[in-house]
């Protein structure tokens, strides 16, 4: 039998991290105060149908009912555990989700139990019913047979019509922390016999995602291979890397070099590694970074020094738009992974483009870095952004802002003072970004610059067609590093349709002198004979 079954909690006071639940449903065991409907909400593998099976077991126990908690030794507490009690139902909503299979069960609800006292029914996945099934079910909750007991299990509480969670008393289930996992799969490890370190069991525990079902399943897989495999196993096993060398690649990617970082994800691959541990692992990375960069330091107690000390290191390295845009970069990948015919062609991509981009930024970056440590003389400053091949018209407009004031100052510049340069040299800028795109250009050309707000420059179009596609991501950023250039500071774009309709051409009539209107027609065409 696999873990995750033959260690499911048989009691309410085995189960772990869900206090707030267990404590009053004792309570109403031992008052003997039962509800007809319960709503069990939170994320999976956190206890959801454990708990209803244990208040199944409590409420058909034949022994002493003061205690609240199931014997486990009565036949009808056998029966539940063994999965053979004929008056505890399980229905699977994700299956049975239509309104014949409610119906169903309304005409059986009205017979009486066969060996206990109370009709249990257990709707696992609830909110997967059609509406008309959760119609049909709502009869039955507003006037249910006084043997009958439901419990709905969800872990998409926010679908769950308020007519049927208004009938039910809630509990919500909290997500287990990595302790209460690591004392889960401790307590499972004694009772097998197996020898895993503290350090294996506490990797496995955050591998688990929140999940004690996960975290069981993972621990079965490594006890397969060894029952007391150390932590550099463990993590061979699982395929996950140490945070060292997640970071490791993460700096790859981020000093702009794709050959270093796509031959270290080759190596990955060949070694064994699943793509989407690694992406998984990277996000997970960039989650901390983020963390450290926000000062939540605390939220990261359960990684050591060492860990921490990497992922500072990699902190200092990313700025904030860097980071944000490589989360969002392996978001991406996330979700193409599961129609990629090749498995790693997702991030190979990704570092790819990021390195692109990176090469642009750092060439700017090197501009800006040399102005204000005044290393380099201005006319140094434009061979290096002539490097770029960059149309003139793009670089010109940088060549003249350097010459207005050091670096240093621009950071400082006002928006308006921006807005107003751009607007002044929009045409100048369209023609450095003609030979980049001529289609952008065009689509560009009966636009204007309207406001500038936080470096997020509001361009109003005049047909929503043209907004569109300058808009699709592609063409965004072909525009967005093209205003980069042209402005000297990294901006965003965003359009608007103008409201006002574009006034038709005007024919304009053709004056007529007074010298012609007085010209008679028999001058011209002569007299009738």
């Amino acid at each position: 039998m696999v873990l995750y079954r033959k260690y499911r909690p048989q009691v309410l006071s085995d189960v772990i991290g869900q206090d707030h639940v267990r404590d009053p449903l004792l309570a109403a065991l031992k008052s003997g105060k039962i509800t007809h409907a319960y709503l069990f909400t939170g994320p999976r593998g956190t206890g959801k149908t454990s708990v209803a099976r244990i208040l199944a077991k409590a409420v058909n126990c034949v022994s002493d009912p003061i205690i609240g908690e199931p014997c486990n030794k009565c036949p009808s507490c056998n029966a539940i555990t063994n999965g053979s009690h004929l008056d505890l139902l399980e229905i699977d909503a994700a299956s049975n989700r239509g309104i014949d299979e409610i119906r169903d069960l309304r005409e059986k609800i009205k017979l009486s139990p066969a060996q206990s006292k109370y009709k249990v029914y257990i709707i696992d996945e609830a909110h997967m019913l059609t509406p008309e099934a959760f119609n049909a079910l709502l009869k039955t909750l507003e006037e249910p047979p006084e043997h009958a007991i439901f419990v709905l299990a969800t872990t998409e509480p926010q679908k769950i019509p308020a007519t049927i969670a208004s009938r039910s008393t809630r509990f919500d289930f909290k997500v287990p922390n990595v302790a209460q996992i690591k004392e889960k799969l401790f307590s499972i490890s004694e009772k097998e016999g197996w020898d895993f370190p503290e350090k294996s069991l506490e990797e496995i525990a955050k591998m688990a995602g929140g999940a004690f079902r996960d975290g069981e399943v993972l621990l079965e897989k490594v006890a397969s291979y060894d029952p007391a495999a150390d932590l550099e196993k463990t993590r061979e096993v699982l395929g996950k890397k140490e945070v060292k060398s997640i970071t490791g690649f993460i700096n790859k990617i981020v000093k702009g070099d794709p050959k270093e970082a796509l031959v270290w994800l080759d190596n990955y691959i060949k070694d064994g590694g699943g793509v989407r541990i690694l992406t998984e692992s990277v996000l997970e990375t960039l989650r901390k970074i983020l963390l450290l960069k926000a000062g939540a330091v605390e939220i990261l107690i359960d990684y050591s020094e060492e860990d921490l000390e990497e992922l500072k290191n990699l902190a200092e390295e990313l700025s904030k738009e860097r980071l944000l845009k490589l989360t969002d970069l392996f978001n991406r990948v996330i979700n193409e992974l599961r129609d990629a015919t090749i498995p790693q062609l997702p991030i190979e991509l990704l570092i790819v483009e990021y390195g692109l981009e990176s090469i642009q930024e750092g060439k700017i970056d090197k501009v800006e870095k040399s102005l204000e440590g005044n290393n380099v003389t201005h006319n140094d400053a434009n061979t290096l952004v002539s490097k770029d091949n960059i149309p003139k018209e793009i670089s010109e407009p940088v060549k003249e802002e350097i010459r207005e004031k050091p670096r240093t100052e621009k950071t400082n510049v006002k928006q308006d003072k921006l807005l107003q340069k751009i607007q002044n040299k929009w045409t100048q800028f369209l023609k450095g970004l003609k030979p980049l795109n001529s289609s952008l250009e065009l689509f560009l050309r009966q636009a204007k610059p309207i406001d500038l707000d936080d470096n997020l420059l509001i361009i109003e179009f005049v047909y929503r067609f043209h907004k569109e596609k300058v808009e699709e991501r592609k063409y965004r950023e072909v525009v967005e590093r093209a205003l980069q250039e042209f402005a000297g500071v990294p901006l965003r774009i965003k359009g608007v349709v103008s409201q006002k309709p574009q006034e038709p051409k005007k024919i304009e009539k053709k004056k007529v002198s007074d010298k012609e209107e007085n010209i008679d027609p028999i001058n011209i065409f002569g007299t009738l004979e």
